[in-house]
Formats: structure tokens, sequence, C-alpha cells
């Protein structure tokens, strides 16, 4: 439970950091284009994970062996998140972006816990954590621009 408290006001910082980003990238696409928008947001992530690389320890081994492909997959969904909230943004509106995709989040979270998919422990869904998914669905309905 520890580790726990002290994660989960990062996980807060991290969703803060989405609608802060989707934003950000939206009003740089509006001015820039997209394409110089997203590589600028890439070369920032870039320079971000190098320094943290290095700051903890710079372990040499990307590739370990054994390691599914599946695992590299990260990459090709932050470029999705990326592209797809600088694109959505202006038309959804920050609230109702930003609901939609906890929405899909929260979906696959559920159904990568319950198998135990890329590499994560196996937590089955329970009627109670499927009520959290459903009341996710009603915010996203409440928060709907009309």
């Amino acid at each position: 439970m520890g580790m726990k408290v002290l994660l989960a006001p990062l996980a807060l910082v991290a969703g803060v950091a989405v609608a802060v980003q989707a934003a950000a990238n939206a009003g740089l696409r509006a001015q820039a284009g997209l394409g110089p928008a997203l590589m600028i947001n890439t070369a920032i992530v870039l320079l971000g994970s190098v320094a943290l690389w290095l700051g903890l320890g710079a372990e040499p081994t990307f590739f370990p062996a054994g390691a599914s492909w599946t695992l590299y997959i990260g990459g090709v969904c932050g470029f999705v998140i990326i592209a797809t909230m600088a694109l959505a943004f202006p038309w959804l509106g920050a609230a109702w972006g930003v609901a939609i995709m906890v929405l899909g989040q929260c979906a696959a979270a559920l159904v990568i816990d319950h198998y135990g998919l890329l590499g994560m422990p196996q937590d089955p869904v329970t009627a109670r954590r499927a009520l959290g998914a459903v009341l996710v669905a009603l915010g996203v309905v409440v928060l709907q621009r009309r």
C-alpha cells in the first residue's frame, strides 16, 4: 500500500500532463502544422528519455534476450496518442477529449489486467472494477459538449 500512496500522485501528474500536452500540441499544430508539432514533441520526449536513461545509470541493454516484440509497441502507442489528440482536441474540447481517452485507457487496462498481457500481473475483472469503467463511461456522457 505504501508504494501505491507514493505513485498515485505521480499518476495524477501524468494525467495533468496528458491534457496539457494535447492542448499544447493542438495549439502548435494550428500554428506550425501537424508534422512540425509532432517532431518537436518527439524530440523533447527523446531528450528527456536520454537524460533519464543516463541519470539512472545508462543500462546498455535495449533488447534483452527473450523479450517479446509486443513489449516494444509503446512507441507506436505514443505516436497514436500524440497525433490523435493534436488533431482531435480542437474539435472535441479538452475535457471531452481527455474523458474519451481515459475511457479507452480504462477498457484496455481492464483487458490487460484480466489476462495479464504485456508482462503485467493478472488481476481479474470484478463487478466492482467493471462498475468503475461504467462510471467513467457515464462521465464521458456527462462531459460531452452540446
